[in-house]
């Protein structure tokens, strides 16, 4: 820890306590979007807090339980005010939070930076943006929703209620890679093919999407995703003529390089290699075909 937050804490004097929170996003195939950032206000800051170059907006919220004891891990509980229907859009939104990471900041506010205050002059101390250690937890389940507020249970991410242990489930059928990561499907190659796997062309000449250009049918794009660290590259085909018109977001007009996740996709991007003679046969199939029971 900190050796000046150690002081604070010891100080006869010490200054109010402030607590952040950021709930990382992300989208249905688990790739980064962002974060929302927010605070509760009980440190009597009712705007926005910037805390090492992220903006923290103020929201009514109420956090309980993150004391750990002897018999078991905490498991919090986070409420927010839902009387503008803001969390209950945003629940539909991102499938209850479930499994999204939140992350709880403490520090004090003679350590927030001199630009939260007037005249960028924090009264209380330098401003250094000393902090505890993050608090990492999990999104457990949402335990109540109405007009007034949305609740939600954390837990450790020692302690993921659901977690399937080993770490894969045995289906003989689908697999289970995230399509072109390295880390199991491992195909990169040009040859673009939809869900049905489905020639669409070539990405060869394909070149990242910009919305400001105008895109004609045929048109070959890719936009670059964060994975836990690794950049994936998803490529679009252009069916319909396009301008502003994010592939991501716009079926109607971008159709997407995608697979089956069968047997016969895998063989449709690798060959059937899996009859090779060669010390490297096989395919990165992820799942277990010699599973199936007739």
């Amino acid at each position: 820890m900190d050796s000046s937050i150690l002081q604070e804490i010891t100080s006869p004097d010490p200054s109010t306590l402030v607590v952040l929170f950021e709930i990382k996003l992300k989208d249905e195939d688990d790739n980064s979007i962002g974060s929302y950032r927010f605070h509760a206000g009980e440190n009597g800051f009712e705007t926005s807090i910037n805390f090492k170059g992220n903006d923290y907006l103020y929201l009514p919220v109420e956090a309980n339980g993150f004391d750990a004891t002897d018999e078991s891990l905490p498991r919090p509980t986070i409420k927010f005010d839902n009387t503008d229907g803001f969390f209950s859009l945003k629940t539909n939104l991102f499938r209850d939070f479930v499994g999204f990471e939140v992350i709880r900041t403490k520090t004090f506010v003679k350590f927030l930076h001199q630009s939260n205050f007037p005249n960028e002059t924090n009264p209380y101390g330098s401003g250094t943006e000393a902090a505890y250690p993050d608090e990492e937890y999990v999104v457990n389940a949402k335990t109540m929703e109405n007009s007034n507020y949305v609740q939600f249970e954390l837990v450790s991410k020692l302690e993921k209620e659901g977690g399937i242990v080993p770490g894969r489930k045995v289906v003989y059928n689908v697999c289970q890679w995230k399509y072109r990561s390295e880390h199991g499907c491992g195909y990169n190659g040009t040859t673009l093919l939809d869900e049905k796997d489905n020639e669409l062309g070539s990405g060869a000449s394909a070149a990242i999407y910009n919305k400001n250009t105008s895109y004609s049918v045929g048109s070959v794009v890719f936009i670059e995703t964060d994975n836990n660290g690794e950049t994936i590259k998803h490529y679009f085909v252009c069916i319909q003529a396009a301008q502003n018109k994010n592939p991501l977001t716009q079926p109607l007009y971008w159709t997407k390089d995608n697979c089956s996740k069968s047997l016969f996709g895998c063989r449709k991007r690798f060959g059937n290699q899996e009859f090779s003679s060669s010390s490297n046969a096989g395919l990165p199939f992820g799942a277990f075909p010699g599973s199936w029971k007739s």
